[in-house]
């Protein structure tokens, strides 16, 4: 788009100079072979002068991502250590210590200071993988278009980056444990009456109950410890399979380890495990079942940790000798219960995904595909959708028809939508004749040009023809051509932003790049005093300096485009000058400008650009990022009701056992990943949106009051975290029956009565079916799209809901003796979540 602007706006401001079409026309073939010859170096040179490939790209993001989840599992294990010495996990007595701690500064200790810097590096370590996971998708985008020479091919990669979602999963759920924490304080702290300092008393049952929890936190603890280095080392089996990493590579990284710390290696767990081994991955799952054959061991270890506190003893306390007046559901709910289970479920789902990467990798040595390289080429349907836009249009149909189905329209008004739109019409019922089917061209015409792309293409075309007028007027086309005023017509084009915030920021951004790169220059043409062969080196050093934004910080494109094209321009010319000389060089109508004016006559012209540009986007009247922000929310928080509609779909018929073989592309199973993978897609790109919108709201002036940003960067951080607990809800119901390594020698009859009463309970509970989370989200995102109030009466699902109807039926059924079950610790892991979704929830509607 770039190079079309340009062209067509050089040659539509230039043609009125010409007299003949034949001049015309060589014009216009000059600056086509310029372009191409542009182009042409510029394929030549990548391709041949140390070429690379996305392919690569993708390989270092890999063993990137390694590196960064041993991070991740470094951070969980220092803060879960951390915990264990404040007493995180210590009952309703820590929740109520560390609420009154919220008040009261004087209880602030080194511990909790230290605790906090501690969750600090984990959301950092946690921030750095997300950030490399998308990373990861944007080059894997490209590579599958590459023809390469090598060993694995886009579908290899496609796979890997797809199981290593499955990993990050897991690691994102472990690290939401302190906000779920902060959640649980606030939402659930001390009950009115209670006085957060008794907690704090190291005698009688409280410091049992402390005692007891503590030993909880500390094999919760030693569990991590064991299954992180289980994680590394088979993360490294998977580099070293795949090639992507060497023995000597390894090697150098474990010596300095092992220097820092021989006290831990020789403790740690695995050390008898080395990923060179030759029959590593058979050993690994030998580990790997021991590691679940411990699970059996924890109702001993963890023998006073239940879902609820007794409420015989509750009633006791308050009204001795009043027997069962406390109706069954009043006992509180043991937060540590869910959380230590919850923390356990996920562990057990990250070794799974190691162990599903080392299973591929093996695969890969076991097919031949590791065994030499080969020219890979692009899939026949990359080169198809090259040529066709048919690729676009099934994706946008794909989406469309996942949004009816998530969001449960009636399949008999189907047939009703609108083609424009995808949902149905409330302005015209289906076109039942030949004229009404024809006009539909009109409707599609009218609603291309009034949507917001067509006013923000109006609006450039305006401020680009208020410099071009120049150029067909009598008095002033001589002006336009002499002054090169083409220049402020380009950098209008190439660089007009369709909020004000965005042109704002551009319009500094752009004059400070255009000073950097003038400034260069100078530096450039007189440190060798002009002389031609030194010019060319200084060239390109310079150029090095001013890609590197270009290439390290993809946001600011523009300003970078800006500076390089500018620098280029102004020490292309004074070259060109000095080889044809100064008559030839005045033959195009400019005149000559030693380097020392032409310098700041580029200045002068991006300044210019810029400022024009800033009068059109708030004329004739503003485009905010504030009011985009705002629409963008609306949207977002449909979609997220949209992807809960699909989770929920996916839970029921994993509950009802309907759900099937995900590897069964006509199973239900695979249909609801599908649907979930395009509708998270979607959510991931209004969320960087909105983050792009937030900060470009800061450079807008605050006009009739200041803009509420903190307010929506909050909704910005629910939503995410909303998000990213629906997605571990879907994955936790799919990856179920893959933890099931552990029991072979377990007796799944006795597990039947229990998954079967889970079900019985989920299903005919009113909440499970109330579809409340779905309207609320829905009621929430009119509301801030359309600027009204909400409905009076809104409520939030309250926390662990199951897990209470479940306690009045039978308190039997979340005894801590069914841990073994992956299915009892696959039901606490999606309590958590959901009561996370229900705080979130809360948040969202305060």
């Amino acid at each position: 788009m770039v190079a079309f602007s340009i062209f067509a706006s050089v040659t539509l401001t230039r043609a009125g100079t010409f007299i003949t079409l034949s001049e015309g026309l060589e014009f216009i073939s000059k600056l086509l072979k310029g372009f191409m010859i542009g182009f042409a170096i510029a394929t030549g040179v990548s391709l041949l002068i140390l070429p690379i490939t996305s392919r690569g790209n993708v390989f270092h993001d890999i063993k990137e991502y390694v590196s960064s989840v041993e991070g991740v599992l470094q951070a969980q294990t220092s803060f879960a250590a951390g915990s264990a010495a404040t007493g995180l996990f210590s009952g309703n007595g820590f929740l109520r210590r560390a609420r009154t701690a919220m008040s009261t500064r004087d209880m602030q200790s080194e511990g909790d200071t230290d605790l906090q810097c501690k969750q600090k590096q984990l959301q950092a370590a946690m921030n750095k993988l997300n950030g490399l996971h998308s990373k990861l998708h944007a080059d894997l985008f490209y590579s599958k278009d590459e023809i390469a020479w090598g060993k694995l091919s886009p579908e290899d990669l496609s796979t890997i980056a797809s199981l290593f979602r499955s990993l990050l999963l897991p690691l994102a759920g472990m690290s939401m444990l302190p906000e779920i924490l902060e959640s649980i304080i606030k939402n659930e702290g001390p009950r009115d009456g209670e006085d957060g300092a008794e907690s704090l008393n190291g005698t009688g049952e409280n410091a049992l109950k402390h005692s007891e929890i503590q030993k909880v936190v500390e094999t919760h603890h030693a569990r991590l410890v064991d299954a992180a280095e289980l994680v590394k080392l088979g993360l490294v089996h998977f580099l070293l399979t795949l090639e992507l990493i060497s023995a000597k590579h390894l090697d150098k990284q474990k010596k300095p380890h092992q220097g820092g710390s021989p006290a831990r290696d020789e403790e740690a767990r695995g050390q008898n495990l080395h990923p060179l081994q030759s029959d590593f991955t058979s050993r690994f799952e030998q580990d790997l079942r021991s590691y679940y054959s411990r699970r059996k061991h924890l109702p001993r270890a963890l023998a006073s940790l239940e879902a609820f506190s007794a409420s015989e003893k509750y009633t006791d306390q308050t009204e001795p000798g009043s027997g069962h007046t406390i109706p069954a559901g009043d006992p509180d709910v043991r937060q540590e219960f869910f959380l230590i289970l919850y923390m356990s479920h996920l562990q057990d789902d990250m070794l799974n995904a190691t162990l599903n990467l080392m299973k591929f990798a093996n695969g890969k040595v076991a097919d031949g595909t590791m065994k030499r390289s080969r020219l890979i080429f692009p899939r026949q349907v990359s080169i198809r959708e090259w040529f066709s836009l048919r690729g676009e249009k099934d994706r946008v149909k794909g989406n469309l028809s996942a949004s009816r189905q998530s969001s449960h329209v009636d399949p008999s008004n189907i047939h009703r939508e609108s083609p424009l739109t995808g949902f149905p019409d409330p302005e015209h019922l289906p076109p039942a004749n030949i004229w009404e089917k024809g006009s539909m061209v009109l409707r599609a015409i009218s609603h291309v040009i009034k949507s917001d792309q067509s006013t923000f293409g109006f609006r450039v075309s305006a401020a680009s023809f208020s410099v071009g007028i120049l150029a067909y007027l009598r008095q002033t086309q001589d002006f336009f051509i002499r002054q090169r005023c083409i220049w402020a017509m380009i950098v209008i084009v190439i660089g007009m932003s369709p909020t004000s915030g965005q042109t704002m920021f551009g319009f500094v951004a752009r004059i400070i790049a255009t000073v950097i790169s003038l400034v260069l220059s100078l530096i450039v043409w007189y440190i060798v005093e002009g002389k031609t062969a030194g010019v060319i080196v200084f060239l390109y050093i310079a150029n090095v300096i001013l890609y590197y934004p270009y290439v390290k910080i993809p946001q600011y494109f523009g300003p970078s485009v800006i500076a390089i094209v500018t620098f280029n321009v102004i020490i292309g010319y004074e070259l060109q000058v000095a080889k044809l000389g100064v008559v030839a060089a005045e033959e195009n109508g400019q005149p000559y400008y030693p380097i020392y004016l032409f310098g700041p006559y580029k200045l002068a012209a991006v300044a210019a650009g810029c400022a024009i540009s800033f009068f059109w986007v708030i004329f004739p009247y503003p485009i905010t990022a504030k009011s985009q922000l705002r629409k963008l929310l609306g949207r977002s928080l449909f979609v997220l009701a949209r992807f809960y509609s699909a989770m929920h779909s996916t839970i029921e018929l994993w509950l009802a056992g309907e759900l099937g073989n995900i590897e069964d592309e006509t199973s239900p199973a695979h249909h609801l990943q599908k649907s979930r993978h395009k509708i998270f897609k979607e959510e991931m790109m209004l969320l960087t949106g909105l983050r792009m919108h937030s900060h470009f709201s800061t450079f807008e002036p605050p006009i009739g009051g200041k803009f509420p940003k903190e307010i929506y960067d909050n909704i910005i951080s629910e939503i995410q975290r909303i998000l990213t607990s629906m997605s571990l809800m879907a994955h936790t119901t799919q990856n179920l029956d893959a933890l099931s390594i552990e029991s072979e020698n377990s007796e799944h009859e006795s597990d039947a009565p229990w998954m079967a009463q889970l079900a019985e309970i989920a299903l005919k509970s009113a909440d499970f079916n109330s579809h409340q989370i779905t309207s609320l989200l829905c009621h929430l995102s009119a509301a801030i799209t359309n600027a009204q109030p909400l409905p009076p009466y809104l409520s939030t699902p309250e926390s662990f809901p199951l897990a209470r109807q479940m306690q009045k039926i039978d308190d039997k059924l979340l005894n801590i003796s069914h841990i073994e079950d992956p299915s009892f610790s696959a039901f606490v892991a999606l309590e958590v979540l959901r009561s996370v979704v229900s705080f979130s929830l809360q948040d969202l509607l305060e």
